[in-house]
C-alpha cells in the first residue's frame, strides 16, 4: 500500500468517491441517521467533536448523551464535565442512563487553566471522555486540546454558541445545532459538509433503533 492509500485510509487525506471507506474509530452516537453521516459511524474516539448551538438547551447535551451514557456504564473511569454554565440535574442524567458516581464537574475561568486542566485529565489514563463548554479559545490552546485528546485516545465534546462557527478550529468534526430537528455537519473527516440533517432529539432517553 503507497502512503497517499495510507493516509486515505486513516482519514487524513480522502475522496469523495471512497469517504465512507476510510478507516477511523468511532463512539456510536445513538443516533441511526448521524452515524450513517460520520466517518467511523459515530462520534471520533480521539479526537475534539465541536458542537454549536444558537442558545443553551437546543439540544447540544441531548446530542451527545448516549455516547456520553454508553461510556460511563463501560469500566470504572470518569468522565470531566468542565464550566457547565448550569448544575447539572443527577435525576434527568440517570434517567439517560449516565452513571452520574463517575462524573466530575469543574471549573475553570481562565482559558489557560482550562486547557492545563483538560491536558491533565486525559493523561492520566483515567478519563472516559471530557465535555467542556467555553466560549473563546485561541488557536494554541486548541491544538493543544485536540493533541492531549489524539494522546490518550479521548473523545473530547466542546460545545460553544454558534456565533463561533466562522471561527477556524481544529476539531476533526463541527456540528451545528439548527433545532432540536436538524443540524449541519459543518466539518467532518473525509467527507463535504451536509446541511440540514433530520435528527430527532428526544426530551428522554429512547434506546436507538
Amino acid at each position: 500500500m503507497n502512503l497517499i492509500s495510507t493516509l486515505a485510509e486513516q482519514g487524513h487525506i480522502w475522496t469523495a468517491r471512497h469517504w465512507q471507506e476510510t478507516q477511523v474509530a468511532g463512539l456510536n452516537t445513538g443516533y441511526a441517521a448521524l452515524d450513517a453521516e460520520l466517518p467511523g459511524s459515530g462520534w471520533p474516539v480521539a479526537a475534539v467533536s465541536e458542537i454549536l448551538y444558537p442558545q443553551h438547551g437546543t439540544g447540544e447535551l441531548r446530542l451527545i448523551l448516549p455516547a456520553l451514557a454508553q461510556l460511563s456504564r463501560q469500566d470504572t473511569g470518569w468522565q470531566l464535565w468542565l464550566n457547565p454554565p448550569y448544575l447539572p440535574c443527577a435525576p434527568a442524567l440517570q434517567q439517560w442512563q449516565l452513571n452520574t458516581q463517575r462524573l466530575l464537574l469543574a471549573r475553570a475561568t481562565k482559558p489557560a487553566d482550562l486547557c492545563h486542566s483538560l491536558e491533565k485529565s486525559l493523561q492520566s489514563g483515567g478519563c472516559q471522555a471530557a465535555v467542556v463548554w467555553l466560549e473563546k479559545l485561541d488557536k494554541a490552546l486548541m491544538r493543544r486540546i485536540q493533541l492531549a485528546a489524539e494522546q490518550s485516545s479521548t473523545p473530547v465534546f466542546i460545545l460553544r454558541p454558534v456565533r463561533f462557527l466562522n471561527q477556524p478550529s481544529v476539531a476533526a468534526l463541527r456540528i451545528k445545532i439548527n433545532s432540536p430537528n436538524s443540524l449541519d455537519i459543518v466539518k467532518r473527516r473525509a467527507g463535504w459538509p451536509l446541511n440540514n440533517v433530520s435528527l430527532e432529539l428526544p426530551l428522554h432517553f429512547t434506546k436507538s433503533p
